[in-house]
């Protein structure tokens, strides 16, 4: 699933005609994600600025557990009113309905609210490996290793698998293996002398959502064969 949802539903209420065509509100772009799953979905939004408006903007973000309407709505969890993200704390896993995210934009002259329907797995997106470091063995080895992202919080519980991708600098293309099941991986009959370009990726084990995002590079401290 694009980690970028589409909005199913549009709704500005209050906006007084006599103010004219700019006063007519925007509804927030709003996107979700589950790089902490199952402890929480944090959920982020933009909305385009007022024009000559000196009154910050507010949100009020709720959500609830199914399409209903008359369904209980609990609170997104914001820092301030004012804040452009919010969390939804311990996901109910493999429900077998959707979560419903509203979230409304409280402005002078009016209001608008973007609806958004969701489904925690499908959301889920570790962060990058972390700590991804190199070393050189002897019979032209080279030896990787990594740690889960931190922001994944029970690694032994919910399994991630990776990739990685390599090439040796100056090669115009990467090359891939993997998916891989531990933190570390040894290639084997790498060039002499030469210096490698290496990257890691996570995914849920289980295939839900989508993988991360490459993480940092790592290369060893000195050529090969030295």
């Amino acid at each position: 699933m694009a980690p970028g949802l589409l909005l199913v539903l549009a709704l500005w209420v209050g906006c007084s005609p006599c103010r004219g065509r700019e006063a007519v509100p925007t509804q927030p772009r709003v996107r979700c994600r589950a790089s902490r799953y199952p402890v929480a979905v944090d959920c982020f939004w933009t909305l385009p600025p007022a024009p000559r408006s000196a009154t910050p903007t507010s949100f009020i973000a709720t959500y609830r557990l199914g399409v209903a309407a008359h369904g209980e709505s609990l609170p997104c969890l914001q820092q301030t009113p004012e804040a452009t993200s919010c969390t939804i704390p311990d996901v109910h896993m493999f429900s077998m309905v959707p979560y419903v995210l509203n979230v409304t934009a409280v402005r002078p002259w009016g209001s608008s609210s973007s609806f958004v329907p969701f489904v925690p797995e499908q959301l889920i997106k570790p962060d990058p490996p972390e700590g991804v470091r190199l070393s050189v063995l002897p019979g032209q080895r080279l030896w990787v290793q990594w740690e889960p992202p931190r922001s994944w919080p029970f690694p032994e519980l919910f399994s991630l698998k990776y990739w990685i991708r390599y090439k040796h600098h100056g090669s115009p293309r990467f090359r891939q293996v993997g998916p891989i099941e531990t933190t570390s991986f040894t290639f084997r009959a790498v060039r002499p002398q030469a210096r490698y370009c290496i990257q890691v990726a996570a995914q849920d084990l289980t295939d839900y959502g989508e993988s991360s995002d490459w993480s940092l590079p790592a290369a060893p401290s000195t050529p090969l064969g030295k």
